[in-house]
């Protein structure tokens, strides 16, 4: 079975040096603990990702290309061959 693949999107994939990272998941695991293990990895990600494993403001986390808060937030459980995106949201305002 294919590892949880963890796509980057924007600047994080800059920061971080690739667009990828897989992690091989045994059974099933919690999305907060898989984060929390990314930034263990990663030190890049803390810009996205606190060390306890939630998310920062700013960023959007997909599983499965659907919005991580449509499950069960954190506590949703990911496998192997699921596919999590981080997704950095970046507007700006309009000069008046």
């Amino acid at each position: 079975m294919a590892p949880l693949k963890i796509r980057l999107l924007g600047p994080l994939k800059l920061y971080a040096g690739k667009e990828e990272i897989e992690i091989d998941v045994k059974g099933e695991a919690k999305l907060r603990e898989v984060l929390k293990d990314l930034v263990k990895r990663e030190s890049s990600l803390s810009r996205a990702i606190e060390q306890d494993g939630r998310v920062k403001p700013g960023y959007l986390i997909f599983i499965n290309d659907a919005d991580y808060m449509v499950f069960e937030g954190l506590e949703t459980v990911v496998r192997n061959s699921d596919v999590i995106t981080i997704l950095p949201v970046s507007h700006g305002g309009a000069d008046v």
